[in-house]
């Protein structure tokens, strides 16, 4: 049986992702932390990676809020939560839709593919998620924007 994961919470360090992984697991909720490994290894890719994320089953959202809300850690309530959740996925899937047709509208005209690669960068360094079926769109984007890559590079070299 296929199990989908929804984030409950994301920490910039282990210490505080792994005390409420802790008291999740202590409620009986299965979980674990996304991005761990990396982030205490490459510290300066927290941002680029999202963050260490707190991972429970969607069945268990609501019952992990619960527990995490009762602790002193800094993670939001339910229902800010979701509300967040959906502002977040909604404009990081509106940003990777208009760089995907930004960069495919580049081979025309190559201004296009600057304005891609600001949008690119904006998803990089934002902390919201995408939709699976638009990290797709993002991966054919950074493809077709390596006419703007070679030229940045010529010029900085």
């Amino acid at each position: 049986m296929v199990t989908n994961f929804v984030t409950v919470a994301t920490f910039a360090n282990s210490i505080e992702a792994n005390l409420a992984k802790q008291m999740l697991q202590a409620g009986g909720i299965r979980c674990y932390l996304a991005n761990e490994m990396t982030v205490d290894t490459v510290w300066y890719w927290t941002i680029a990676v999202g963050w260490i994320r707190l991972q429970v089953p969607q069945a268990d959202v609501e019952l992990a809020w619960s527990i995490l809300g009762e602790t002193d850690l800094n993670v939001p309530d339910a229902e800010d939560q979701i509300d967040e959740d959906i502002e977040k996925i909604a404009w990081a899937d509106q940003t990777a839709d208009r760089a995907f047709r930004s960069a495919v509208l580049g081979l025309g005209f190559l201004p296009l593919y600057f304005y891609s690669l600001w949008l690119l960068v904006r998803l990089l360094i934002s902390r919201r998620r995408l939709s699976q079926n638009r990290i797709i769109k993002v991966i054919f984007a950074v493809f077709f924007n390596w006419p703007c890559f070679f030229l940045i590079w010529r010029i900085f070299d």
